[in-house]
């Protein structure tokens, strides 16, 4: 291995003309001398594209690609995963600041331990003018190590909290292993415990790391993860999928999902799921019991909703709703929802039934 693989850094972003150029320059400032810059234009309508183009134009090894409509951030973060050949790969937002040996120090970790999936860094929160907001609290890191990937996963499952543990350098090796990241609430969760069973995940102490504004509240991250919302589509109508309504149940629901799938024997696919609900029970029970009532007082409005729709929609509304149903029940057992699913069942059944007479 070359003592300074290249790295493949993919940065996207959409309408970020008020950040994008102290980002860049982060990037141009690394220490690391061997760098593959790409600027991922997502569909922006301000004065984005100019900056990204003069910057491509100033600097003719980075290379621009555009899109011609917003995809949102899972489409964008996985076209930076896949973008590029080199052995590492580090997705990039367009709003967040790099301290100039991030990637120096990050990469160093890495290469002494060949079995690390990926490495980040401690962080701060800026505010828009540059001024620190506040220190992340060291739990705020991640460090999933050891030879068992079970173990790892767990780490991550019970620690995982935000950026900026999510944003570092990552293996491709690792990455080529994940599953397609799916349109959930907690994508980033999911993402980083199914990399742990692939490889370490470690940090560096240090804060080379600066959000910009910090988090966004959990509902709004809920919606924004959904493919409707990230088509510009409205999720408020019957024929919306209504995961969003639980964003906790849902992004433990996601591991699921995802460890069905995962690239692991079937025995530790098993566990990995056995363990979803105890995990997410004991870091989050008041607030996924909270979800699961809340989405309880929602079904007889949304239940009224799927009755005045076209009888050829219904079936698909109906599923909607009995998936976010599902998870509730699977998560939050002890809130049965048992008469709901039967009294959708029996909605969805009167209304076909209906519109087959109606066609004789």
């Amino acid at each position: 291995m070359p003592v300074h693989p290249l790295v493949d850094v993919n940065l996207f972003v959409c309408d970020g003309e008020a950040t994008i150029g102290p980002v860049i320059e982060s990037l141009l400032a690394q220490t690391w001398p061997n760098l593959s810059i790409t600027l991922f234009d997502d569909g922006s309508t301000d004065g984005t594209a100019t900056i990204l183009a003069d910057y491509a134009a100033q600097f003719p090894a980075m290379r621009l690609r555009r899109a011609s409509c917003n995809g949102g951030a899972v489409a964008a973060f996985q076209r930076a995963f896949w973008s590029g050949e080199a052995e590492f790969v580090m997705p990039k937002s367009g709003d967040d600041v790099l301290a100039p040996d991030f990637i120096e120090k990050t990469m160093a970790i890495l290469l002494e331990h060949p079995e690390c999936a990926m490495c980040h860094a401690a962080g701060l929160v800026i505010e828009g003018d540059g001024k620190v907001r506040e220190i992340y609290p060291p739990a705020h890191r991640l460090l999933a190590t050891g030879a068992d990937p079970f173990e790892r996963a767990l780490v991550v499952m019970h620690s995982y909290t935000s950026a900026p543990s999510f944003w570092g350098v990552y293996r491709r090796s690792a990455v080529d292993r994940l599953a397609p990241i799916l349109y959930r609430a907690g994508w980033d969760h999911v993402l980083l415990a199914e990399l742990a069973l692939y490889g370490e995940i470690r940090h560096v102490r240090e804060i080379l790391y600066w959000r910009r504004d910090g988090g966004r509240p959990v509902h709004e991250l809920a919606r924004r993860a959904t493919l409707a919302a990230n088509r510009r589509l409205s999720l408020g109508g019957p024929l919306a999928e209504q995961r969003w309504r639980t964003p906790l149940i849902t992004t433990a629901y996601a591991h699921f999902e995802t460890f069905a799938v995962a690239r692991v024997d079937a025995t530790l696919r098993g566990r990995l799921m056995g363990a979803v609900p105890e995990v997410f029970r004991a870091r989050w029970e008041p607030m996924l019991l909270a979800e699961a009532r809340a989405l309880r007082r929602a079904l007889p409005e949304l239940f009224s909703a799927i009755d005045r729709i076209d009888a050829a929609l219904v079936p698909w509304a109906a599923a909607q709703v009995a998936e976010s149903v599902r998870q509730a029940q699977a998560i939050v057992p002890e809130e049965d929802f048992s008469a709901a699913l039967s009294e959708l069942a029996m909605l969805n059944g009167r209304r076909v039934q209906s519109a087959r007479v109606a066609a004789v």
